[in-house]
């Protein structure tokens, strides 16, 4: 029997000099569990089957499926036993993550990408590409992963004009939008919580503080907060940092002290134990993973 646990918030680990991110998931990573995020997510799965679940959507995925999945929506994929076995190549997904305002606030009121905003309303109920459209999305997606970061924004571009084209049908995947309950897409308090978090996680930031800025008491906003994101609000806010944290040490102009201290730890050994629990590496270690691929595209 398919059961499908309550989605979790999930933060998306961007680079600092990209304004989107690409990423390859193999095997298990392609699902680990229900989760939602505000980015919106273009999604190829080059290679499995099984059950895809999008909002209120359940249904069979196989190879080569394409879709948009809006901001928000809580999704994800499982995978038929038999495509986990080792004797089989391991499944694997190509992954586009964006903002609605990756290229600024202002992008979307442009006259000329009323099309594009439309689109991106549409997607709140999740766009499976049809095979026409995924003739032309396909190759532009693969060659987004091996171009350079402006080339790929350029591309990206593409890929939405291709999905604003009467030429490549688009088929919403579920038609009702989310309950109430786990769709924080309007939810102005949530926003409001996300926006100081963001702003200010370099600070210290107690409980109460962010349950005034939601006009909640201490103890009801620890509830409310729970049950959006599906963790706590130290959890989340811990998350950020070590995501902060992680772009710091990729830019590799500060020492681990300064990195730490200027995401908001109160300790260094706090901060130590937080990232190696978080990323299940040492700052030091993910350091040196960092240096190493980056000495791996110079060499390439």
């Amino acid at each position: 029997m398919l059961q499908v646990l309550k989605p979790s918030f999930k933060q998306i680990f961007f680079n600092t000099s990209s304004c989107f991110h690409l990423k390859v998931d193999r095997g298990d990573k392609l699902y680990r569990g229900m989760h939602y995020h505000p980015e919106t997510e273009l999604i190829l799965i080059r290679r499995s089957k099984g059950t895809r679940i999008i909002g209120s959507s359940v249904e069979l995925f196989g190879d080569n499926d394409l879709m948009l999945i809006g901001s928000n929506i809580p999704h994800g994929f499982l995978h038929d036993e038999e495509t986990l076995n080792t004797d089989n190549p391991a499944p694997e997904a190509l992954v586009v993550q964006f903002g609605e305002n990756f290229l600024g606030r202002e992008f979307l009121k442009l006259p000329e990408l009323k099309d594009v905003h439309e689109l991106f309303i549409k997607s709140q109920n999740g766009i499976c590409i049809t095979e026409e459209g995924k003739a032309n999305i396909i190759p532009l997606m693969e060659r987004m992963f091996s171009a350079s970061s402006l080339d790929a924004i350029i591309i990206l571009l593409e890929i939405l004009k291709q999905l604003i084209s009467k030429n490549n049908s688009r088929e919403l995947i579920h038609s009702n939008r989310l309950n109430n309950d786990i769709n924080c897409t309007n939810d102005h308090r949530f926003n409001d919580v996300l926006h100081y978090t963001y702003s200010n996680f370099d600070e210290h930031i107690s409980i109460e503080k962010v349950a005034r800025i939601a006009h909640l008491t201490r103890e009801s906003f620890c509830r409310y907060f729970k049950a959006l994101a599906n963790k706590t609000y130290i959890e989340f806010l811990t998350e950020y940092r070590i995501n902060k944290a992680c772009q710091m040490i990729r830019n590799g102009d500060r020492s681990m002290k300064e990195i730490g201290y200027a995401c908001g730890f109160d300790s260094l050994s706090n901060f130590y134990y937080q990232f190696k629990r978080i990323i299940k590496l040492s700052p030091l270690e993910f350091s040196r993973h960092c240096m190493e691929a980056t000495k791996g595209k110079e060499t390439a």
